[in-house]
């Protein structure tokens, strides 16, 4: 990667905006150190700084794509609706590049097809959340693992008990700040496996009744969620079904780049933010997609900056609906990011969309830890306590938090109210004849954009 800018983005009337692109390891080291101290530099002087953070995305060029499309975007609707913008305005642009495995969601692109080529997108996807699991399983216990699940579509219940304690080692641990849930035991993470392969259509209802295809292509939907329990609340009732590794694999997953996620924003993305703060004037705005949010919440929320940041978007965050919370579901702990609306000059905005079907279907599934609070307080999979911010909108804020329909760019804004620490924008509103927000990654259009104007004050 160059050092330096990494490229130049027309403004237009003859201005341009120096692009950075700084990279992070999963540990939130700065892999792009000469890059970053111009950057800071360049910070120094300037009007607005833009922060980004992609979300699932694996390939450099798929995150430098989505940074460009948004950013050209944004400016794209400065000229189509004539907005003003200061004789001063001396934007610079950074771009969180850090290693997030997959450019997808997992369900986000369909079906998975059982016999895949070898070097298709498909079984890429399933080795990369293979080799995350077992890079943190021992020697033997990861060879153990990989035997277990590769290349398999089910699972006896003694095999997926097996691998549910061996993923169980490989999950971070202590509480998880966003929303003060500690992770899954191995039955916890063997239940919400059984609900997600109901969910996908990829387990069968009894022994030796496997479905042939994918996921659910030639099935039914699984069992009824309401009929999983064992009676009594003992556990599991996982006799009589068999389970689909994949979807073992893409809990754990979203549990590790969860984790990383924090840890990038924390650890690396929170320093360089602090410094744009603590050197110069210039305006910080922050954008995070997916698991992107995260990154720039955390970053936010790490240390206390020597001001406050301007203004904060969410594209379809994958986070906690209560992590804004100062009292999450009666626990009486405060979520992660309680101290964020705060740091800001503006109310955080979110947009929320249920035709987001990770985040609204399968996130509180898959992201559900053993407990909340003492006693255990909600069934699995329940998103009113364990939903997605992007899928659900926030909770615990009462009148703090209110919703939106999306705006029609370049007419309408978005009041803004005292007291108001979070916007949600409901993507499911109904924009020139389609929704707002159609699928989660739906979140470089018109109405993304306008969100930003409005924040930033240009289209006032």
């Amino acid at each position: 990667m160059v050092v330096g800018p990494f490229e130049s983005l027309d403004l237009g009337g003859g201005r341009t905006a120096s692009l950075y692109l700084v990279r992070f390891d999963a540990g939130g080291r700065c892999l792009s150190p000469r890059t970053q101290e111009e950057f800071q530099h360049a910070a120094a002087g300037a009007s607005d700084v833009f922060c980004f953070s992609h979300g699932w995305n694996n390939t450099f060029e798929v995150a430098v794509d989505r940074y460009r499309s948004f950013i050209g975007g944004y400016v794209g609707q400065r000229t189509r609706f004539h907005l003003s913008e200061p004789a001063d305005y001396r934007p610079v642009l950074l771009g969180v590049i850090w290693p997030s495995t997959s450019f997808v969601m997992p369900w986000e692109s369909g079906p998975e097809i059982a016999a895949a080529e070898p070097d298709s997108p498909t079984t890429r996807a399933r080795q990369e959340m293979l080799d995350l699991v077992t890079a943190g399983l021992g020697v033997g216990a990861d060879a153990e693992f990989a035997e277990l699940v590769d290349g398999r579509t089910a699972l006896d219940p003694d095999e997926a008990r097996r691998a549910a304690e061996l993923a169980h080692r490989a999950l971070p641990v202590g509480r998880d700040t966003e929303s003060q849930q500690v992770p899954p035991t191995a039955d916890d993470l063997l239940e919400a496996w059984q609900r997600l392969d109901a969910a996908t259509g990829s387990a069968s209802a009894k022994a030796g009744e496997r479905q042939d295809g994918a996921d659910g292509e030639d099935g039914g939907e699984g069992d009824d969620f309401g009929t999983i329990d064992a009676p009594g609340g003992a556990g599991p009732a996982i006799a009589g079904f068999s389970f689909d590794p994949r979807n073992l694999l893409r809990a754990a997953t979203l549990w590790t780049m969860k984790e990383r996620a924090g840890q990038v924003g924390a650890a690396g993305v929170g320093p360089v933010l602090r410094g744009v703060l603590a050197d110069g004037s210039a305006r910080l705005h922050l954008v995070g997609h997916s698991f992107g949010a995260r990154v720039v919440l955390s970053a936010l929320a790490s240390q206390a900056p020597a001001r406050s940041a301007h203004a904060m978007l969410l594209l379809q965050p994958a986070v906690n609906r209560w992590c804004f919370a100062e009292n999450v579901a009666g626990t009486g702990r405060r979520g992660g990011y309680a101290d964020v609306p705060s740091r800001l000059d503006q109310p955080v905005f979110t947009t929320v969309s249920s035709l987001d079907a990770p985040l609204h279907t399968y996130f509180h599934l898959a992201l559900r830890g053993s407990h909340l609070g003492e006693p255990q307080i909600a069934a699995l999979g329940d998103p009113e306590l364990y939903g997605a911010l992007g899928g659900y909108g926030p909770a615990g804020l009462g009148e703090a938090a209110v919703t939106r329909p999306a705006a029609r760019a370049g007419q309408d804004r978005y009041p803004i109210e005292d007291g108001v620490k979070v916007i949600a924008i409901d993507g499911t509103t109904t924009v020139d004849g389609h929704p707002a927000i159609r699928d989660h990654g739906d979140i470089s259009n018109d109405t993304t954009w306008w969100a930003l104007h409005c924040l930033t004050g240009s289209a006032d």
